[in-house]
């Protein structure tokens, strides 16, 4: 069935001329998109603002180049699509697969979500998630995914419940829609799901079922609190195993991803889209009604504050390492009033002409451990750094206040002599440094 068209003079001369977009198609939310959305593994029928990557001109890239994974065309995501109707969300991930898996998260209920994928009952996977700015609601915390292999036809919905316990829900079961055609090299394949509001909000205490009449039909409707809802989206190829991490995510992560597919990935951007601006049902009187929005486009860059990434794609991802861990003194004696003072570099180092020098980041932790391995002291645990200095933190990402030891253990009491070790490490888990000191007295 043909998709409704809006404003198709207007939009046929924005779409020749767009930066973003290299399709002619142009479909808006509705009531009831049942009859425009056939979920069978195949998203030729979604349209140009229904896709969350375009073309970037300032760059002369597409947003989500075709190319960048580190396992190679084969195992690479190239579009993710979003769109819905009054009682579906609707997802499809277009990508290539072979051998492994397509995951689609999709964070709707601030701050309260997954923190890791590490540990969870099922699918787990070394994926973790970038909530260090949680106060401002601009963090990524997952409350649900959609999941598949290559080879499966009947995707999973994946919701999360707490600590480290999902449901996993199979088609079939009811509660939603969903088909995959990932096949090895295939091209033109997609996984696609249907997700009904309520399962969307699984877990939101806030959101009801209401009865509205508009336009002569009464239906059941979710409702949200007006105006407060965003879809955060973003997804990722991972390894077929659990515990295992990945190669290509979509948008682009700032801290990259590597070859080995047991390394944890850390996800910090994401897609944006606001739910509610408009009235379509009444309830909100002429503001935001608590109802996703009809007649929209979920991806238009044309209507302020709809859709945003967190950080602007393309990026090329940086691995970090940490490199020459190194002390002020070889021993030392509290007891003197001593400290140890420890220094580090990051690895590579941030060009001071790189356009995203300013949001190149690490995570790091330092503790303390005896020659036996047991746990002394925690010193820092996650304190985020600049990778590249900043006029608030010349000396990033070693700062001489936080990067010492006065002797003492987790208790405050001096520890007794003998040889420590220093332990750094870039979170989670992406790479360690350790270092052997004395404390005598």
């Amino acid at each position: 069935m043909q998709r409704p068209l809006a404003a198709p003079l207007l939009l046929v001369s924005f779409l020749l001329t767009s930066p973003f977009w290299t399709t002619w198609a142009w479909a808006t939310t509705a009531r009831d998109l049942s009859q425009g959305i056939t979920i069978d593994g195949f998203a030729g029928e979604w349209a140009a603002d229904e896709q969350l990557f375009g073309y970037n001109a300032a760059a002369k890239m597409l947003e989500e180049p075709t190319d960048d994974s580190k396992w190679g065309i084969n195992n690479d995501i190239t579009q993710v699509r979003v769109t819905w109707d009054a009682h579906n969300l609707y997802l499809a991930g277009e990508a290539k697969t072979w051998g492994n898996n397509l995951v689609i998260w999709v964070d709707v209920l601030p701050g309260r979500g997954m923190t890791t994928m590490s540990g969870l009952n099922s699918w787990s996977r070394n994926f973790t998630f970038d909530v260090s700015d949680a106060a401002n609601d601009n963090d990524f915390s997952p409350d649900l995914f959609g999941a598949t292999w290559d080879g499966n036809p009947t995707p999973h919905l994946v919701i999360y419940q707490s600590g480290t316990q999902v449901v996993d829900n199979q088609v079939g079961g009811g509660l939603f829609r969903a088909a995959s055609t990932f096949y090895q090299d295939w091209d033109g394949r997609a996984m696609e799901l249907a997700i009904p509001w309520s399962a969307v909000f699984a877990n939101d205490p806030e959101t009801r079922d209401t009865v509205v009449t508009v336009g002569g039909t009464t239906d059941t409707l979710r409702w949200f609190p007006p105006g407060q809802r965003r879809l955060k989206i973003c997804a990722a190829i991972t390894a077929g195993g659990d515990n295992t991490g990945g190669p290509d995510s979509a948008p682009d992560n700032t801290r990259g991803h590597t070859n080995e597919g047991s390394d944890f990935v850390y996800l910090d951007n994401f897609a944006e889209i606001d739910l509610d601006r408009n009235d379509d049902t009444g309830l909100g009187h002429g503001g935001p009604d608590g109802i996703p929005d009809w007649g929209v486009g979920p991806t238009d860059r044309n209507e302020p504050g709809r859709f945003r990434f967190k950080y602007p794609v393309p990026i090329v991802g940086v691995r970090f390492g940490l490199a020459n861990l190194e002390f002020n003194r070889p021993a030392f004696a509290p007891d003197r009033g001593e400290q140890l003072d420890f220094r580090f570099e990051i690895q590579p180092p941030v060009a001071q002409s790189d356009p995203l020098a300013g949001i190149r980041t690490v995570d790091l932790s330092a503790n303390v451990f005896d020659m036996r391995g047991r746990f002394i002291r925690n010193l820092y645990i996650s304190s985020r750094r600049n990778a590249f200095p900043s006029a608030e933190f010349p000396y990033d990402p070693s700062r001489p206040d936080s990067d010492t030891w006065d002797g003492r253990d987790a208790s405050g009491q001096i520890v007794p002599p003998g040889v420590y070790i220093v332990r750094m490490v870039i979170e989670p888990n992406l790479s360690r440094q350790t270092r052997a000191v004395v404390v005598v007295r």
